[in-house]
């Protein structure tokens, strides 16, 4: 008599350890529920006017895309995705996201007066907050752009272009693996951008009448990770 062989036999058996574990979260799924992973990077946006005192503390990645921001000294303007990608009410990831923040980049226009670099490496203070707690802080030349041009002299002969470290994808601030600052939802985080604490205080950007002129400059602060978000 011929034995009928159940559908289940041809499964692969699994340790009890395993049972329940979302393993879709290992790779990007395309099942409903699951969560995708991939290499992300939230970044946000900071500037400050031409000839103007930089005395305002940035709170970075809580103003989201389509609402509007002040340089320090300039005009208010509607955030895009040139400037930020956070979404939503800003300050917090949406519901089901998570960060697992591997590197640090502070990208500077290379249009910035050398002067205004020095400042804003030397004499200006970082400190990068999930909840209540630090997970890094210092100046802020410690943290390369990784990005950016590398020209001996601009065209327009305004002088050099002025980049934060050299280009390249591992001139970024690392953190040790298995040490990551994980952002999860319904934490607070920010990146504090102080240019209060140096020797002088605050510090003015400058004039358009220097050699080379000012032109104040912008910046952006990159959280580079693994991000896991819900499937659509």
């Amino acid at each position: 008599m011929r034995q009928e062989q159940s559908r289940f036999e041809r499964l692969p058996a699994i340790d009890s350890i395993q049972v329940g574990r979302p393993r879709l979260r290992l790779s990007n799924p395309v099942l409903a529920g699951g969560g995708e992973v991939l290499d992300w990077s939230l970044y946000d946006f900071f500037s400050v006017a031409v000839d103007t005192l930089f005395d305002v503390v940035q709170q970075l990645f809580t103003t989201p895309t389509g609402q509007f921001y002040t340089p320090v000294g300039g005009t208010a303007f509607s955030k895009t995705l040139l400037h930020t990608d956070i979404q939503g009410g800003g300050g917090q990831l949406p519901n089901g996201y998570k960060l697992d923040v591997q590197a640090i980049r502070l990208v500077v226009d290379s249009s910035i007066q050398h002067i205004d670099l020095q400042n804003l490496l030397y004499n200006t203070f970082g400190n990068f907050v999930i909840g209540q707690k630090s997970y890094w802080q210092g100046p802020l030349s410690e943290i390369p752009g990784g990005v950016g041009e590398n020209l001996s002299f601009q065209v327009t002969g305004n002088g050099p272009a002025n980049t934060n470290g050299p280009a390249g994808l591992r001139t970024v601030y690392s953190l040790s693996a298995g040490l990551e600052a994980n952002i999860t939802y319904g934490q607070n985080f920010a990146f504090y951008v102080n240019p209060t604490l140096g020797e002088s205080g605050a510090w003015t950007t400058q004039a358009d009448s220097t050699t080379p002129p000012g032109v104040g400059f912008r910046a952006w602060i990159h959280l580079d990770g693994v991000f896991t978000r819900p499937t659509q």
